[in-house]
């Protein structure tokens, strides 16, 4: 049986191109970048992000270094301490040669106290003492062989001058007896001369009344009357030397009050000039010993000795001239951070910051918080880059104090502090440049 292969027709549509559309890929492509963009813009808008200025620094002590100088200066004769030692409160440092110093300091003391006896001879003398009553800081140093000396010094003049003025009075004093023992006589003479003249009285009335009865002579009673006149002058006479006596004697007193007052009067005067010699004195005194004092250089603080300036035994160090310096130990770190001038707008007091430490490991060193204390008034200038900057002072938190123990702090140690200015968006960080210019080229004629 034979078959035929009748071939098939080929429908002509079986080789065209399915017909398909890309509109639904295209759609959720568009929705895709719309979600993305959409979401990245409202992030971008509206997600807050922490602002911060950057601001390079150093670890510093709070209290700074105390930089050790000299007011006098001098010669060294000692030095104690070497770079890097650590010293306590009170210990010395160096030595300056003293020669001097205690040389001024004794020859003072010497005029002092020389001043001082003095001074106890003239007190003495105004309030009319028997003896000197010298103080006790000069009895007590009588052994010195100038002391001693000073005191017989002043104990001569004392009595010397003592004599002079009890001399003088008594001179003054005899005096005055002399006259008051004249008037004494010369009153006795005046008395006889009055009973005398009284007796001539009677014997010359008794002379006129026979005178008058024609019984009298003439001449007897002329001669009565003319030695009563005598009698008369005399006592006149005695009574007028009574009186210049008196008036002499009046004349004494008045020079023994006057001596005295006189002599009172120079001892005052000459006690106020002592006493101001003395009070210029202690000053000097007081201030020789600070100079004798500060020749033994001693630390403030304990801490640890850098910075060292004087190396050399004899050397001469300067009035004011630096000696060293010392880092106080056991106090307080602080961080002085150098905030850019196009910064300072946003930063102020008491704003937070991140510290990192670059001096130590950083994978094993966690970021620090701090807290900004203060921030300069003014722009300063860094002397090695001639950059300006505001320095602000950053304090280290107690938790950031938890988060560094075991690790040491030193001052000098290089910071990096991020200090939190707020949130602001991702947008704003964007926009702000633009709005800046655009604001500024407005502002331009």
């Amino acid at each position: 049986m034979d078959i035929t292969v009748i071939p098939r027709r080929v429908d002509e549509t079986d080789d065209a191109p399915v017909p398909t559309s890309d509109r639904p890929e295209r759609i959720a492509g568009l929705l895709v970048l719309l979600v993305a963009f959409g979401g990245f813009g409202l992030w971008a808008a509206f997600a807050p992000l922490d602002g911060a200025a950057v601001a390079p620094g150093v670890v510093a002590v709070e209290s700074a270094r105390k930089t050790i100088q000299h007011l006098d200066g001098g010669t060294v004769s000692e030095i104690l301490v070497r770079e890097g030692d650590r010293v306590a409160a009170g210990d010395i440092i160096i030595r300056l040669d003293d020669t001097q110093a205690s040389a001024q300091l004794e020859i003072a003391r010497g005029q002092y106290l020389s001043l001082r006896t003095q001074e106890a001879r003239l007190v003495a003398e105004r309030d009319d003492l028997p003896d000197i009553a010298f103080p006790d800081e000069l009895l007590t140093a009588k052994d010195d062989p100038r002391i001693r000396e000073a005191i017989t010094g002043e104990e001569r003049v004392f009595d010397a001058r003592r004599k002079s003025l009890i001399g003088e009075q008594a001179v003054l004093k005899q005096r005055s007896e002399q006259l008051q023992e004249q008037i004494r006589g010369l009153t006795a003479l005046a008395d006889s001369k009055t009973k005398r003249i009284n007796l001539y009285q009677e014997e010359i009335e008794g002379l006129h009344k026979l005178f008058e009865k024609g019984l009298g002579d003439k001449s007897r009673l002329r001669e009565w009357e003319r030695l009563s006149a005598e009698l008369q002058g005399e006592r006149g006479e005695h009574q007028s030397a009574i009186a210049s006596a008196q008036v002499q004697i009046g004349e004494t007193e008045i020079q023994a009050a006057q001596l005295k007052r006189r002599f009172t009067s120079e001892v005052v005067t000459e006690l106020r000039d002592v006493e101001t010699k003395l009070a210029d004195l202690r000053e000097r005194i007081r201030a020789l010993q600070q100079t004798l004092e500060r020749t033994v250089v001693k630390a403030p603080v304990a801490g640890a000795v850098v910075g060292t300036s004087v190396h050399t035994i004899g050397g001469v160090i300067r009035p004011g001239e630096k000696i060293l310096d010392i880092v106080p130990e056991n106090e307080s770190f602080i961080v002085e951070a150098q905030v850019q001038p196009v910064d300072i707008d946003r930063v102020s007091p008491g704003l937070e910051a991140d510290l990192h430490m670059s001096a130590f490991n950083t994978r094993t060193t966690p970021v620090i918080p701090g807290k900004v204390l203060t921030v300069s008034a003014d722009r300063l200038v860094d002397q090695a880059t001639n950059r300006p900057y505001y320095l602000a002072r950053i304090q280290v938190t107690p938790e950031g104090m938890d988060k560094l123990k075991g690790r040491t702090l030193q001052a000098g140690m290089p910071v990096d502090a991020m200090i939190k200015t707020g949130e602001r968006t991702f947008f704003d960080y964007l926009i702000r440049p633009i709005t800046d210019r655009l604001a500024h080229a407005f502002r331009e004629e």
